[in-house]
């Protein structure tokens, strides 16, 4: 009998007009994001591979310490195809460097649209929440009510059917209805991916994408076991239609809006003015010990130090020149790397409440079967702010084993921290003591005579391979690895515990209510 039930059900909300424009607008606009989303993650493939040959480039041609930036810069998630997440939007790119602390990513490659940034970008996930959301509600809300008003539940209740298996039928009938269009949808954008070169699927991203339907799933049958518990409470179809709608838009689109807006009044948000002042502040201290130093040490004067100066590279400055800065590089270079860091301190203890709101947003997400099956979903994609703060611990964690390489190589204090130059170069000026403001003005014929000469010397540079700097003991970044799968499901696990918590009530309260249910 209940088999039989199951199959009316089903058969009932094939044929309605509403489940096939239901199907249509599902399929249609997931094959069209994913087909977008998979042309964007191209794109952004390559300017990853860009920038990495990139700055391979840059470290193969670095001719002093001072050119060596390392920076580093993290592929495209594959799986954020079906749940973007904040995987674009957070950026790809990290640098690396002495006097500066990674705080963000910054983007590499993408389209980018000031326009197209005040709209809500469309993954397989938004479609879920969205689309097939609405039409639970749409197929679930005169389940009971629309029956006992069109006459039917009367007639089948005369039978000997329990009415336990009415609300069982009536439940699996529609959720298998809407696992019809999830399931196609789900399979044409897997083809759509799979059919792009660019987008290489591992065995986990499969487990994980297995996961990711499964929770859709779950999240699909909640919506509607809620409409249908609507249903059962009310007796007349409009008014549940209006109340399923009501809580259909309160938790799709209000309570995913005002959310950030309400954990915004949990956290004391220091001003940004705080944080201007305070680096302003170190600023000041940096440039005054700088100043304080060459006042001890001064300078041999402008025509020991003259050279040409590009790239943060010196050349053909005196030797007298070179000992002076060897000096100043071995002061101020640690004292801009001790400013980076207490600049990154007051940083991050100014915009701490920015990790407490979204650590707040997370967890009262739970509360909404739409914005908890957003981020349950964006956790297993690995495209949350968890996994972008992880890439930036990272990074942080590399800077300090950068910073140990320099100061191993005592390269702070080495005059190849700013000068190729070897030890029998011939200075651009070879008594700079004789030089008079004159002589060094760039008209004169002595200056005209040298820049002549310098010419020839970079010529020769060109062709000295001992100018380049010996690199091949710089520590690699050892890459990233996403959280394991294990941890993943423990941080799901509350907002796991929530849906099938609430789905197991809404089933219930429906089988009692339509216990006792008139039918007339």
């Amino acid at each position: 009998m209940l088999v039989t039930l199951i199959r009316k059900e089903l058969l009932a909300n094939l044929l309605t007009l509403r489940l096939g424009a239901g199907f249509v607008v599902t399929v249609v606009l997931s094959v069209l994001a994913t087909a977008i989303g998979t042309m964007e993650y191209a794109e952004r493939l390559a300017a990853y591979q860009r920038e990495q040959s990139s700055i391979g480039q840059a470290l193969e041609q670095a001719t002093v310490y001072a050119q060596v930036h390392p920076d580093l810069v993290v592929p495209p998630q594959p799986l954020s195809l079906f749940c973007r997440g904040v995987d674009e939007a957070a950026g790809q790119g990290l640098r690396i460097s002495t006097g500066y602390v990674p705080a963000a990513l910054s983007r590499i490659g993408g389209s980018y649209s000031g326009l197209m940034k005040s709209f809500v970008p469309i993954d397989l996930c938004m479609v879920v929440t969205v689309v097939l959301s609405f039409l639970a509600v749409v197929l679930g809300f005169d389940g009971i009510c629309g029956e006992r008003e069109q006459g039917t539940l009367a007639q089948l209740l005369a039978n000997p059917v329990p009415r336990v298996q009415v609300v069982l039928a009536k439940l699996t009938g529609g959720v298998l209805s809407l696992w019809t269009p999830l399931a196609v949808a789900f399979v044409l954008s897997l083809l759509v991916v799979t059919a792009s070169p660019a987008v290489i699927l591992s065995g986990a991203d499969w487990v994980r994408l297995g996961l990711i339907l499964v929770l859709s799933c779950l999240f699909l049958a909640q919506v509607f076991a809620l409409s249908l518990m609507v249903s059962s409470l009310v007796r007349e179809s409009a008014l549940s239609l209006i109340l399923c709608l009501f809580g259909w838009l309160l938790g799709s689109v209000g309570y995913l809006n005002l959310l950030p807006s309400i954990t915004r009044y949990a956290v004391s948000e220091a001003p940004y003015q705080v944080f201007v002042q305070q680096r302003q502040a170190l600023w000041d201290e940096y440039q005054a010990a700088v100043s304080a130093w060459e006042a001890a040490h001064p300078s041999p004067g402008e025509a020991y130090l003259q050279g040409l100066q590009e790239n943060l590279r010196l050349r053909y400055a005196h030797p007298r020149g070179y000992a002076w800065l060897e000096q100043r590089n071995a002061a101020v270079v640690e004292l801009d790397v001790d400013r980076a860091n207490r600049v990154h301190q007051a940083l991050a203890a100014n915009f701490r409440y920015l990790g407490r709101q979204a650590q707040l947003v997370d967890r009262c997400a739970v509360l909404s079967p739409f914005a908890s099956f957003r981020t349950l979903a964006s956790q297993l994609a690995g495209t949350t702010l968890d996994d972008k703060d992880a890439v930036l611990a990272a990074g942080r964690q590399y800077r300090q084993t950068f910073l140990q390489y320099l100061r191993g190589r005592r390269a702070f204090a080495d005059r190849r921290w700013f000068t190729d130059d070897p030890p029998d170069q011939e200075p651009m000026i070879a008594d700079p003591s004789t030089a008079t403001p004159a002589l060094l003005a760039p008209n004169s014929p002595f200056m005209k005579e040298r820049l002549a000469w310098m010419q020839e010397q970079q010529r020769l540079a060109a062709q000295d391979a001992s100018r380049h700097l010996d690199l091949a003991d710089l520590p690699r970044f050892p890459g990233l690895s996403r959280r394991p799968l294990a941890e993943v499901i423990m941080a799901a696990a509350p907002g796991l515990a929530v849906l099938v918590l609430i789905l197991g009530l809404s089933v219930l309260v429906t089988v009692r209510r339509f216990a006792a249910y008139d039918p007339r």
